[in-house]
């Protein structure tokens, strides 16, 4: 099944490209980057604890999210934290509340209180390549999340990793769950969140791969509500629409990202029909909701937050050691599927709890390297 999907994936990504013109360079090597960059071996015998580790420095990291609200960014929050403090690293967490230029400033401020590295989610390139590049210039590795940024030509490579949840294989999951689900007809309430890396990846997905592929997909509505608040309006605008639906032609919902698709499941509910939904991301409130209403949540393509925290921590960890490290770096995504899951009244499921369904879920050894185990040990003494 994995061969089947990375098939789909290059023919849709192959569609897509077309259809964009004239960045078929750029995107066919960032994907081939992302799919054969694996963690290194560890180059340390015996778990021996490289410089500049073994000394007595408390190391500090600065984490600087565009946002931090919802359960999915509280999720990596904690990720960071939990396997920052293994090592006994300090974390800062700057929380610029969409505001792009708070962001900059954070990611300024951590250059100038001289961090050992800084993690960062999300943003907007144009909006802090300029500070990155200050950060870069410092000695400073920036792992970040959910985003991209150019090197300057007089910093040395490794020192920046852009990670993903694999978005584009998110949105063929997410959508191709939609496809065969619907036997390939249906008019779809579409969630288009633009300007945002990880759901304009899965856009292409969906605009160069699906559409043009099953011409019985239509889309209805679109409903793009940008990032603030997004549950409450999300429901709001899907009620309005249900409402105006009369004739019940929309037979489907689609969301991008799961803060919406728990407003699109409330509206759904509202409306006394019975429209499967299917999304991307997961938290444990999703979950409560998959598992109280199988026949609505149909299905949610996701990666734990809290694993994307981990790695984050651990890519840093080998920057500030001055291993080598992959320019881009995907993490594997699953498709958790209610029909998969117990009924709420059965046994109600945490995050935590899909990794007894789902491989690879929960935990991670990806760039967990022998010396890291340890020193979480000499600092657990």
């Amino acid at each position: 099944m994995k061969k089947i999907f990375t098939v789909m994936l290059t023919v849709f990504l192959v569609l897509g490209l077309m259809a964009c013109g004239g960045k078929t360079e750029q995107k066919t090597e960032v994907k081939a980057e992302a799919e054969v960059s694996t963690a290194p071996a560890s180059p340390v015998a015996n778990g021996d604890i490289p410089a500049p580790f073994n000394t007595d420095k408390t190391f500090k990291i600065a984490l600087v999210k565009e946002w931090g609200t919802g359960t999915h960014m509280t999720m990596h929050i904690n990720g960071v934290k939990n396997e920052a403090a293994k090592y006994g690293i300090e974390v800062n967490v700057i929380d610029a509340n969409n505001d792009l230029q708070a962001m900059a400033e954070g990611i300024e401020n951590a250059v100038t209180q001289g961090v050992d590295a800084i993690l960062t989610s999300h943003g907007k390139k144009d909006a802090l390549q300029a500070s990155i590049n200050k950060a870069l210039r410092a000695g400073i590795p920036c792992i970040v999340f959910d985003n991209d940024f150019d090197i300057p030509s007089d910093v040395p490579s490794g020192m920046l990793v852009a990670m993903d949840q694999y978005d584009l294989m998110m949105g063929l999951l997410s959508q191709m769950s939609l496809v065969t689900y619907m036997d390939g007809n249906a008019n779809v309430v579409y969630n288009r969140v633009a300007n945002v890396p990880p759901t304009d990846k899965r856009h292409r997905i969906w605009e160069g791969g699906i559409l043009p592929t099953y011409t019985g997909i239509k889309v209805a509505e679109t409903i793009d509500l940008g990032t603030s608040g997004v549950m409450a309006k999300s429901q709001t605008a899907l009620e309005a629409i249900l409402d105006a639906d009369k004739d019940n032609s929309i037979n489907a919902v689609y969301a991008v990202w799961d803060e919406y698709a728990k407003g699109f499941y409330n509206a759904i509910l509202a409306s006394g029909k019975k429209l499967p939904l299917f999304s991307v991301d997961m938290s444990d409130q999703d979950l409560a909701m998959m598992q109280t209403n199988p026949d609505i949540w149909i299905s949610s393509s996701a990666v734990d937050p809290t694993v994307i925290g981990i790695v984050q921590v651990r890519l840093a960890m080998l920057a500030i050691t001055g291993e080598p490290l992959p320019r881009y770096y995907s993490l594997t995504p699953v498709l958790v599927k209610s029909a998969d899951l117990p009924n709420i009244k059965e046994r109600p499921l945490s995050m935590s709890d899909l990794s007894e369904f789902y491989s690879g879920w929960g935990s991670t050894d990806e760039f967990l390297e022998d010396w890291m185990v340890t020193l979480a040990a000499e600092k657990a003494k």
